[in-house]
Formats: C-alpha cells, sequence, structure tokens
C-alpha cells in the first residue's frame, strides 16, 4: 500500500524558496538588458547597433579603439567624450554609462579573436545549418548569404566570423533585446483603404518611409495616411526557440560562424593578392 510522504517545515521552506528562485530567474530572462537599451539609444547611431562602427564613428569591437581599455578609461570617454569629436554623455548619469560599458564588453567578448586566442568552436554542423538556414528556418527571406536571399535585413555573409556561438544564439533567441529603432514594424492604411506592413525606415512630421519584406521603399505623405500602427518588433521571427530545437539553433549558429570566416578569409586572400 502506497504512503504519502508528508513534506517536513523545511521541505516547505525549500520548495518555496526554488520556486522563487526560478520565477525571480524567468522574470529577468524576460527583462530587456538596459545596457543594451543604452547602447542603442546612445551609440548605435554613430557605433552601429552591433559596435562595428557606421559612417559617423569606428568601431568598438576592435581592440585598437576601446577593447585594450580598462573600465575605468571606457566611464571616463563615455562621460567626458573625446578631442576626436565624440559627444560628452555626463548628462545620462552614472548608472547608465556603467550599464553602457558593461553591454560594450559583451559586444567585444564576441569581436574577432587575435592571433594568440582560438576561434570558438562550431556548436553544430554547419551543413545541417545551411539547409536550414534556406529551408526550415527561412533566413533567406530577408537576409542575404553571399549573394543568395532577400535584402530588407542585414547581409549576413560575414556575420559570424567575428562572434561567439552564444552571442549569435542570443539574437537568433532574442532578436528584439534591443529592438533597433531602424529595424521597428509598422503598419499604415491609407485613406484610400490600402493597407501594407513593413519595415519603419524613417519617418517626421510630414512623410513616411516604409520598407516592405520585397525590399521597395513606399515614401508617404502623412496627410494621404488613415492611421500608422507601431510594433516593438523587428520582421525577426520571435519563436525560433519553440520552432526550432537546440541542436538546430546549434546547427544554424555553426553554418553562420563557418560561412562568415570562409567570406573573411577570401577578402583577406583578396586583399593580399592585389
Amino acid at each position: 500500500m502506497w504512503r504519502w510522504r508528508i513534506a517536513t517545515p523545511t521541505m516547505l521552506c525549500a520548495m518555496v524558496l526554488q520556486a522563487a528562485i526560478c520565477q525571480s530567474t524567468q522574470g529577468q530572462r524576460n527583462q530587456p538588458n538596459p545596457g543594451a537599451q543604452r547602447f542603442v539609444e546612445f551609440c548605435a547611431g554613430c557605433h552601429g547597433a552591433d559596435g562595428s562602427g557606421g559612417d559617423k564613428a569606428p568601431s568598438l569591437l576592435h581592440p585598437s579603439n576601446t577593447a585594450a581599455g580598462s573600465d575605468a578609461d571606457l566611464i571616463r570617454v563615455v562621460r567626458d567624450g573625446t578631442t576626436g569629436g565624440m559627444p560628452p554623455f555626463a548628462q545620462i548619469g552614472d548608472a547608465n554609462i556603467q550599464a553602457v560599458i558593461h553591454y560594450l564588453r559583451t559586444l567585444q567578448g564576441s569581436a574577432r579573436p587575435t592571433e594568440n586566442t582560438p576561434e570558438p568552436a562550431l556548436p553544430g554542423d554547419a551543413n545541417v545549418g545551411g539547409a536550414l538556414y534556406f529551408g526550415k528556418a527561412q533566413c533567406s527571406t530577408c537576409h542575404l548569404m553571399q549573394g543568395v536571399g532577400g535584402f530588407i535585413a542585414a547581409d549576413l555573409t560575414t556575420y559570424g566570423a567575428n562572434r561567439t556561438p552564444d552571442a549569435i544564439l542570443l539574437a537568433l533567441t532574442s532578436p528584439d533585446a534591443p529592438l533597433v529603432p531602424s529595424s521597428r514594424v509598422a503598419s499604415i492604411t491609407t485613406r484610400e483603404g490600402k493597407k501594407l506592413t513593413g519595415v519603419l525606415r524613417n519617418e517626421d512630421n510630414f512623410t513616411v518611409a516604409l520598407q516592405t519584406e520585397d525590399g521597395r521603399y513606399h515614401l508617404f505623405s502623412r496627410n494621404d495616411l488613415a492611421s500608422v500602427q507601431y510594433t516593438n518588433h523587428s520582421l525577426m521571427p520571435r519563436d525560433y526557440s519553440s520552432r526550432l530545437s537546440p541542436k538546430e539553433l546549434d546547427d544554424i549558429v555553426s553554418f553562420l560562424m563557418l560561412a562568415g570566416r570562409r567570406a573573411q578569409n577570401d577578402v583577406s586572400d583578396a586583399r593580399q593578392s592585389r
């Protein structure tokens, strides 16, 4: 005959504590990264959403720029600005500055290894990942890979060359943490009843520029629009964690890493042959 085991007070306390820890951990996972949010808000406009640089400012991932500096040095740079043209950001407060530096260190952790540091190992099967990329995962619908695919989103040909598996996996499973403003999806309805959904590329008091999934740009006068509905997400699927298995995700990560390394090596070889 079965006997029910009566929980002791100690066991009950442990169960309650475990439940509280799980709930707290789940809450933390659902909370956006404050450093990532501040980085997008104050830094991405010049240094790029991933810190790789842009037309206005250099990459923050290269050792000669910031990666070799101490946290104190970087805090001072962000707070006081530089003589080279970077404005001071003391007004955002020390807590936000420290959060930005912490997030920047996360980005730098995915930078290309030095000659003395081995490249991260591939976590899965790159060949299987390639099939998933162009098939089940439908990544090529929006992203170019070596000239093949869509072009409403970023070209991923060299994306995986400088990133760790964890960084790529996070981008796949939490694509909107943080949400880059230039990737925000919006739905518009014209006064004539035409409806379009796409990436909101630009807007002001007079016009709205929308890029639809086929890559076409549509410029509208606000006077011609009946409504503009904004979302808090990009076109990137937000269900990869449930749609794809952990192994499939590792395979896609491996494909992106290997494809990126090969593309970067091809560029280096081409330069050396000149």
